[in-house]
C-alpha cells in the first residue's frame, strides 16, 4: 500500500488498522547533513531535526508487532541524537545492534577532508521487545578462498577409521591428470592452477578439510578425552557424537573441520560464507542510481541492503513499513520477497518515481536489484491512499 502524505498523521491514522501488525520498519530519513538534493532539503538545526524525528518514532512504535523491530539508517551527523530518541522511545535494553554500513571507498574528495574519511552510514536496530524478537541468521560471502582448508579427504563416505588424507593441491593435480603439483603448475600456469584448485575445492567441498587445534579448556570433558586419545594415536580418526550437534571429529589432537559446512550456493555458484557481523562492507552502492528504473541521485539505498534487513527480521507474508519511502526501494524489495508492505511519502516523487517503479515490479518488467535473487517474475498489486 502506498500512502501519499505527511508520515506523522499517516502513521497515527494507520494505527487504527495496523496496530501491532508490522514485523519490520525500515527508515532512511533525512540525515540532516546540511546538503541539498533535487528531491529534498536536508538541513535543519539539531534541535529541529530531533523535534521532527521524535514524534515520528513515537507514532511508529505502536504499529510494530510484539516481536517486531525497527531499522533506522543515519550518518554520524545525527547518530547521537537518533540514538537518544530511540533509547527514550524503545528503551536502551531493546537496542539490538548498531551496524556500520560501508558505502564507499576513501577516494576522491572524501579522502581530502581533514580527519578520518567518512565512508559509512549506521543502521540502528531496536526491537519492540528484545526478548521476543527473533533474528533470522544471515551470512556474507567471504572475499577469496580460505587457504586454511588445504587437505583433501579421499572418501568422506567411508567409515572414519578408513579415511586417508593428502594435500589439496596434490589431489587436484591428480584429478587434472598431472603426476605432481609442479607438473600442473608448468602446464597451466601458477594462477590458472590456483584457480582450478579453489574451484574444485568449492564444488567438491565434502572432500576438503582443515585441521584446527581445539581450545582444550573450553570443550566438554568427553571431548577432552577424545583429544587425549587422538594424541596418543595420531594416525587414527576419533569421532565423538553429540546429540543435536555436529560430531566432534579429531585426528592427532586436532579437530577436523569440513569446508562443506562453510559453503552455500549463492546465485547459482558455490561460495564460502561467514556469519554476518555488525560491519556490512559487502553491499555495493556503486551503480545503483538507476536501480528500479528510477534516478534518485545520492539518496537511494541498494535493494540488496534492504533485502538483507528484511531477510534477517521477517518471513514471507509479514508486514513491512517504510515511512520515508523515497523512490520506493523498500516497497519494491518487500514485494519481490513476498512480504506485504506500506510505504509513506510526502513528496511528488511518490507519483513520479515510486508508483511507476512499483507498477514495473508488478508487471515483471523490472529486472534490476534483487529480482533474480528471489526469482520474481511479477504479480500482485497495491492501492494508493492519500492523507491530507
Amino acid at each position: 500500500m502506498l500512502v501519499h502524505g505527511d508520515n506523522l498523521p499517516a502513521m497515527r491514522r494507520l494505527a487504527r488498522r495496523f496496530e501491532g501488525k508490522v514485523r519490520c520498519a525500515y527508515l532512511d530519513p533525512p540525515f540532516n547533513s546540511g546538503r541539498s538534493f533535487v528531491e529534498y532539503k536536508d538541513a535543519k538545526s539539531a534541535d529541529e531535526w530531533s523535534a521532527f524525528m521524535r514524534p515520528r518514532i513515537e507514532a511508529l512504535r505502536p504499529l510494530l508487532a510484539a516481536d517486531g523491530a525497527v531499522f533506522v539508517e543515519i550518518d554520524d551527523t545525527s547518530l547521537a541524537s537518533l540514538t537518544t530518541i530511540l533509547d527514550d522511545v524503545f528503551g536502551a535494553k531493546n537496542r539490538v545492534s548498531t551496524i556500520t554500513v560501508v558505502r564507499s571507498a576513501p577516494t576522491g574528495h572524501k579522502a581530502q577532508n581533514r580527519g578520518p574519511v567518512h565512508v559509512s552510514d549506521f543502521l540502528l536496530v531496536y526491537a519492540k521487545d528484545k526478548k521476543a524478537w527473533r533474528y533470522r541468521p544471515q551470512v556474507k560471502v567471504r572475499a577469496g578462498f580460505d587457504h586454511a582448508y588445504s587437505t583433501w579427504l579421499d572418501d568422506p563416505e567411508a567409515p572414519p577409521k578408513r579415511w586417508s588424507f593428502r594435500p589439496l593441491r596434490v589431489a587436484v593435480a591428480a584429478l587434472l591428470g598431472h603426476d605432481s603439483t609442479r607438473a600442473a603448475t608448468k602446464a597451466l600456469g601458477a594462477d590458472a592452477f590456483r584457480a582450478r584448485v579453489e574451484s574444485i575445492a568449492l564444488r567438491r567441498s565434502r572432500h576438503v578439510v582443515r585441521f584446527a587445534q581445539p581450545r582444550y579448556e573450553a570443550i566438554a570433558q568427553a571431548a577432552q578425552a577424545i583429544v587425549d586419545r587422538s594424541r596418543a594415536q595420531p594416525d587414527r580418526v576419533f569421532v565423538h557424537e553429540r546429540p543435536g550437534r555436529p560430531p566432534f571429529i579429531v585426528r592427532g589432537g586436532n579437530r577436523i573441520l569440513f569446508l562443506h559446512d562453510k559453503v552455500r550456493e549463492i546465485e547459482g555458484e558455490p561460495r564460502i560464507v561467514e556469519p554476518l557481523t555488525n560491519v556490512w562492507d559487502d553491499v555495493p552502492f556503486q551503480g545503483i542510481a538507476r536501480e528500479g528504473g528510477v534516478v534518485f541521485s545520492r539518496n537511494k539505498k541498494p535493494e540488496r541492503l534492504v533485502a538483507r534487513v528484511l531477510a534477517m527480521s521477517t518471513d514471507p507474508g509479514d508486514w513491512v513499513l517504510d515511512p520515508f519511502l523515497g523512490s520506493g526501494t523498500t516497497a519494491a524489495v518487500a514485494h519481490k520477497m513476498g512480504r506485504r508492505w506500506i510505504g509513506i511519502e510526502s513528496g511528488d516523487h511518490l507519483r513520479t518515481l515510486a508508483e511507476p517503479r512499483l507498477r514495473r515490479v508488478i508487471e515483471g518488467t523490472d529486472p534490476t536489484g534483487v529480482t533474480s535473487v528471489y526469482s520474481f517474475a511479477g504479480g500482485g498489486g497495491f492501492r494508493v491512499e492519500t492523507v491530507a
